[in-house]
């Protein structure tokens, strides 16, 4: 196994056949922030639920009180996936036989998207991810997302590569590149 980085290791099995995979790397500190961020957040959510039963409100309170709760599910789930996925995620590449696969994997589930190289575009390092709020967003340690390499298939833009510094990128392309013949 040779690495790029601390977040990818590779084999090259054959001229025109590689397997490479990407694990999340988070320091210690952020993922204790993300659980303590985590607790914090469904403590709330089960004290405003608790507040529902045990507390009377008036009907534009409830509203308001389903509104919050309604987003509080929809980041519950955000935090709960992001904790999986940087405990128990990876990405997983292979290029074999005259096709590129993917798959985003939790706890060795996913599903695979396999595409035939010759409908692949060459891989890029996207430069678009480098600046604005998104970039920061998606390279939180909160979200999962951040992919800063790019190719195009069957006529739409994929990503891939998440959360890597720009000088892995690069060098995850080149590989990527000429073991694929792009």
């Amino acid at each position: 196994m040779k690495r790029i980085g601390n977040q990818i290791t590779y084999e090259k099995l054959g001229k025109d056949h590689l397997s490479l995979v990407i694990i999340p790397v988070l320091p210690k500190s952020k993922k204790n922030m993300l659980l303590l961020w985590a607790a914090s957040w469904t403590m709330s959510g089960i004290i405003i639920l608790g507040a529902l039963f045990f507390s009377e409100f008036k009907k534009e309170e409830y509203l308001g009180v389903g509104i919050f709760f309604l987003f509080w599910i929809y980041f519950e789930f955000k935090v709960v996936h992001a904790i999986r996925w940087n405990s128990f995620g990876k990405e997983v590449l292979n290029i074999k036989d005259g096709e590129f696969s993917y798959i985003k994997s939790i706890s060795e589930r996913g599903f695979p998207e396999v595409i035939e190289l010759s409908k692949l575009s060459p891989f890029k390092y996207a430069t678009d991810s480098e600046s604005g709020i998104w970039n920061d967003i998606n390279k939180s340690s909160w979200f999962v997302g951040g992919e800063v390499v790019e190719y195009q298939a069957n006529g739409s833009l994929k990503r891939i590569g998440m959360k890597l510094s720009k000088k892995d990128a690069n060098q995850l392309v080149i590989l990527l590149n000429k073991t694929a013949g792009l």
